[in-house]
C-alpha cells in the first residue's frame, strides 16, 4: 500500500504505464472539409485556373511510432456548373492516396505530409454519360494537430495535389489542386 502513491505520482495506475499526454499512438480517423483552387493544362501549355470550390476529405490509418502516421486518404473537389445551353454539369477531382505524416517534434502538433495514389477526373453532364479519366496522383503539404482532448484534435492542413492523366495519341492532362482544409481527427 505504501508503493501505490509513489507509482501513481510517476504516471502509473497500478502496474500499467500510461503514455504521455502528447504521444501519438494506435488507430486514427479524420474527416473534414475545406476550400480548393483547381487548375489544369494540356501537355506543356501553361496552367489555366478553372474552379474554386469546396473540398471534402476522409483519412484513416495507424501510428507506427510517435514521429510517423501512415494511412489512406480520399480527397474530392466538387464543382457543379451550368453550360451555356442550360444543362447542369458536375465536375469532380478525386485522389485516393496512401499518405504519411511526419512529426519532427513528437510533443508538437506540426507535421509534413506526402502521399501518392490514383487520381480521377470526372464530368457528369445532365441527361448524358459521365466522362472520366484515371491517372496518377501525388500530394504534399503541411498541417498541425491542435489538441482538443486526449484523443481528439482539430487539424488544419495546406496541401497541393497533382494529377496526371495520359491517353494514347493525346496531350497529357495535368490537374493540380491547392487545398486548405480543417479536419476533426480522432486517435485511439
Amino acid at each position: 500500500m505504501l508503493l501505490a502513491p509513489a507509482t501513481h505520482a510517476q504516471g502509473r495506475r497500478g502496474l500499467v504505464e500510461l503514455p504521455p499526454e502528447g504521444t501519438r499512438r494506435g488507430f486514427w480517423l479524420a474527416g473534414g472539409f475545406g476550400y480548393g483552387k483547381e487548375s489544369f493544362r494540356f501537355g506543356n501549355d501553361p496552367f489555366f485556373d478553372n474552379a474554386e470550390k469546396p473540398v471534402f476529405a476522409f483519412r484513416i490509418g495507424g501510428t507506427p511510432n510517435e514521429h510517423l502516421q501512415l494511412g489512406a486518404e480520399v480527397l474530392t473537389m466538387v464543382n457543379p456548373t451550368t453550360t451555356s445551353d442550360g444543362f447542369n454539369v458536375t465536375e469532380t477531382l478525386t485522389s485516393m492516396n496512401l499518405v504519411g505524416q511526419f512529426y519532427p517534434a513528437p510533443a508538437a502538433g506540426f507535421f509534413i505530409k506526402g502521399g501518392a495514389g490514383i487520381g480521377v477526373s470526372a464530368s457528369s453532364l445532365e441527361f448524358s454519360n459521365t466522362l472520366t479519366e484515371t491517372g496518377f496522383a501525388v500530394q504534399y503539404g503541411v498541417g498541425y494537430d491542435i489538441k482538443l482532448s486526449r484523443s481528439l484534435a482539430l487539424t488544419p492542413t495546406l496541401e497541393m495535389v497533382r494529377h496526371r492523366f495520359t491517353k494514347s495519341g493525346e496531350d497529357t492532362l495535368h490537374e493540380r489542386l491547392v487545398h486548405f482544409g480543417v479536419a476533426l481527427t480522432w486517435q485511439k
